[in-house]
């Protein structure tokens, strides 16, 4: 055998010892990246987006609001399983024997394994959902305004928009972000409408 196959058979049996400790590193990783992954995002929906979600259409707004709870849940579970991956599980017992160490350490290895598995599916998921809920609160349509649309007539103009309100003596209509305050004693005629030209 050959010097250089023989330093690879000694590397081989070296790392059947360190498979755990490898596994637990790369699960450590994974925990670090999801970190990161959810500050990132938690920064990119307070930076763009709506203000709130009431603005939207009544489907919407509760749909929207529930696939960011899911992906905020699906975030969590992913990082639970890296850390669970990263860290193992307590355990109960003392291993003293070489065959059990052996034993245990393939069963901690595979399960390591599956939680880092896991962890990117879950962490895969919750993108997909953060995705489709910033593209719901983006391009969704707006709620309707609670202000009905009235025409005033008064000896002088004519004024459309959303009745804001009566009050002091006077009616308040809302037109193209300006109000309009008009006193009760020059009006002529309120009537609702479909639209303002």
């Amino acid at each position: 055998m050959s010097t250089e196959r023989l330093l690879w058979a000694r590397k081989a049996q070296e790392l059947r010892f360190h498979q755990l400790e490898a596994t637990r590193k790369q699960a450590e990783s994974w925990r670090t990246g999801l970190a990161s992954l959810t500050a990132l995002f938690s920064a990119v929906l307070v930076i763009k987006g709506r203000d709130n979600l009431t603005s939207l259409a009544a489907p919407y707004a509760q749909l929207t609001a529930a696939l960011f709870a899911l992906a905020l849940i699906a975030f969590v579970v992913a990082t639970l399983s890296a850390i669970r991956a990263a860290s193992g599980a307590p355990g109960e017992t003392c291993l003293l024997a070489g065959e059990d160490l052996e034993a245990w350490t393939r069963k901690e290895t595979a399960e390591a394994g599956r939680k880092i598995v896991f962890a990117r599916r879950t962490s895969l998921f919750g993108v997909c959902l953060v995705a489709t809920a910033t593209g719901l609160a983006w391009f969704a349509p707006a709620a309707s305004s609670a202000e009905p649309t009235v025409t005033v007539e008064s000896r002088s103009t004519r004024y459309c928009g959303g009745l804001a309100g009566v009050s002091g003596g006077s009616v308040i209509v809302h037109s193209h972000e300006t109000y309009q305050i008009i006193p009760l004693d020059s009006v002529a005629t309120v009537r609702p409408s479909q639209s303002c030209p």
